[in-house]
Parts: C-alpha cells; sequence; structure tokens
C-alpha cells in the first residue's frame, strides 16, 4: 500500500493532487478537470473563496516541464469525497480523514512536549530560586551567630576568650550566597581606573561593605581584606562614572 503524506504550506495542512489521484483510483487529468469546475461553480458565490478548498500549484515532471496541480485541504477532500460514492470514496475518505487525525496527533503530542519542557523548566527555576533561598538564609543566620560572638568578643576582657570567640565567629561567617567570585578591591580598582582607596571609600558610600570582621550580601572579610562579590561589582559599574569622577 502506497503512503500518502500531508505537505504543509502557510502553515495548512494540505494533500497533492497527484496523490488524491492516486488516492481516488482517477487519473492526474481528469481531477484536475474536475477540480478546475468545481473551482468555477464555487467562484460564482462571493461569500466563498476557491482556496479554502483548492490551492493552485505547479510541479516539474519527468520531462522537466513544468505542470499544473492542486494543493486540496481539509475541505478540498471532503468536497471530493462528497462527489464520490461507493467503496472508492469510502476509501478515499477513510485515508484523508486518517492523514488530517494523525497529523493533529502528532502536532498536539509536540505541543505537549514543548509545554512538558516549559514546565520543567519552570519548575527547575522554582526549585534553584528555593535553593538560593534556603542558602541566603542559611548564611544570614551564621552571619548573624557570627555577629553576636564578635560583639561578645570585643567585650571580653581575657585574651584566651576573645580569641576564642573570634575564631569561632570567623568559623560561621559565610560567602554570601548571591555570586559565585569575589574580588578584593584592587582588582575592581585595576578595571575602573581609579585606586583601591577610592573603591574601599566608595563600598562604604555604596553600603556594599559590611564592618569589619562581618559579612553581607555583597562581600566578606578575610584576613584583613575584604572581598567583594559580582552583586557588588556590578554597583561599581553602575556608579563608575561618579567614582572615576571622584578619584580626580
Amino acid at each position: 500500500m502506497e503512503e500518502f503524506k500531508l505537505l504543509k504550506i502557510n502553515d495548512q495542512s494540505v494533500i497533492d493532487s497527484r496523490d488524491v489521484a492516486k488516492m481516488t483510483g482517477k487519473q492526474h487529468k481528469h481531477l484536475m478537470r474536475d477540480i478546475r469546475k468545481y473551482i468555477k461553480d464555487i467562484s460564482t458565490s462571493p461569500n466563498l473563496d476557491p482556496s479554502i478548498f483548492f490551492i493552485q500549484d505547479s510541479y516539474q515532471d519527468a520531462k522537466g516541464e513544468i505542470r499544473d496541480c492542486y494543493l486540496l485541504t481539509k475541505e478540498g477532500c471532503e468536497f471530493v469525497a462528497n462527489k464520490m460514492t461507493g467503496q472508492k470514496g469510502n476509501l478515499f475518505t477513510a485515508q484523508y480523514v486518517f492523514l488530517f487525525n494523525k497529523y493533529q496527533e502528532m502536532q498536539q503530542k509536540q505541543l505537549n512536549q514543548a509545554l512538558s519542557i516549559e514546565e520543567l523548566n519552570l519548575r527547575n527555576r522554582e526549585l534553584d530560586f528555593k535553593e538560593r533561598w534556603l542558602g541566603e538564609m542559611e548564611a544570614q543566620n551564621a552571619n548573624k551567630r557570627a555577629e553576636l560572638l564578635i560583639k561578645l568578643a570585643n567585650h571580653s576582657t581575657k585574651a584566651p576568650l576573645r580569641n576564642d570567640l573570634l575564631n569561632e565567629a570567623m568559623n560561621q561567617l559565610m560567602l554570601p550566597v548571591v555570586g559565585e567570585k569575589a574580588f578584593p578591591a584592587g582588582v575592581i580598582a585595576d578595571e575602573l581606573g581609579v585606586s583601591a582607596y577610592t573603591i574601599g571609600i566608595w563600598g562604604q558610600r555604596l553600603g556594599l561593605k559590611a564592618p569589619k570582621g562581618m559579612a553581607n550580601r555583597f562581600g566578606y572579610w578575610k584576613d584583613n581584606r575584604y572581598y567583594y562579590n559580582e552583586l557588588a561589582v556590578q554597583s561599581f559599574y553602575e556608579h563608575q562614572a561618579a567614582i572615576v569622577d571622584d578619584e580626580f
């Protein structure tokens, strides 16, 4: 049994009249004659457009000559089927209905797959957000504990206890979740063409720099040096003009 396929033109599914001729058991020239008559009859009505049923097209035959053909929409196939009776008409109806339904099922399957992928991406984004949020909360709680330990250390008069508290505070400090990279003031200064001192001043002005020994969502202290994350660097770039002007 010969396999027939739908064609796609202007987002519309159609069947070549040569295939329709084979499906109906007609010679193509006879089917073309019938279609031209159908188009002539349809054209007499101002409310009907023949292209809804039959779309004029052409093809190149084995001799290289250009021949006329038509592309039949589902409505066009229904039109032809309504003119047929008996077994041939039933077989043609069964074939074109199967082709169009099969194409619709395939389109729906692709749509469902696309929706599934989008839903999966949305779920992944939600999980990523929740993971980041939980990480941020963990970092904030750890840094609050570190802040409390530092305050206790500052009020301690005994050096061993003060050192123990400060060491525990440093262990509690967590790198902020926002941004995976960290940059010292000198690196940012080189990028903006200013001094590290100016970056330090503007880090305080913009509220990016945490108190000594502390950490926040923009960076953290380590070995008496403050490290800014990518979120802080973005803020520096947003104020680049003012920072450069301040340098000079």
